[in-house]
């Protein structure tokens, strides 16, 4: 019996360590341009005592954010995220370099062309959101669907 509650303890403490909410609120707005590209503008909240890595990071640094579309090959003709939010330097004892990183807000944009009949996206997001006050990080992942809006006619 006691090992039957013991085994259930670490099944129960894995389940729940795996299912914590994600650190970052992710918004998406859409826009379209008279030339047919489409334009996302995407939007984070972060907590106040958190941060994310920024997009460009140098070599032997953190892994940087990264946002892609998932099977953009076939889903968009071109695409391209373009940094809003001007992300803020700040020296990083673990790596012994300065680094990029987001605070509060982040604003990215990206424009693409879909392709002929494609009427949604998944947007992916990967980064790694840390706490300024004791030092612990969390992995940033999130596939979000996009549905794409039309082009008035």
């Amino acid at each position: 019996m006691k090992k039957i509650l013991t085994l259930s303890l670490f099944v129960f403490l894995g389940v729940f360590t795996f299912a914590q909410e994600s650190i970052v609120t992710w918004k998406i707005d859409q826009s379209i341009e008279d030339t047919g590209a489409h334009i996302m503008t995407i939007s984070a909240e972060i907590p106040h005592d958190w941060y994310i890595y920024g997009i460009n990071m140098d070599e032997g640094g953190p892994l940087p954010l990264y946002m892609g579309i998932e099977d953009a090959d076939n889903k968009v003709s071109a695409y391209s995220f373009i940094e809003i939010s001007k992300p803020k330097e700040m020296y990083d004892d673990v790596f012994g370099m300065t680094v990029n990183s987001y605070f509060e807000k982040v604003e990215i944009k990206c424009k693409f062309v879909p392709k002929t009949d494609i009427t949604e996206i998944n947007l992916i997001i990967d980064g790694q959101a840390c706490n300024k006050k004791d030092g612990s990080c969390v992995q940033v992942y999130e596939t979000i669907p996009v549905e794409l809006i039309e082009i008035n006619k």
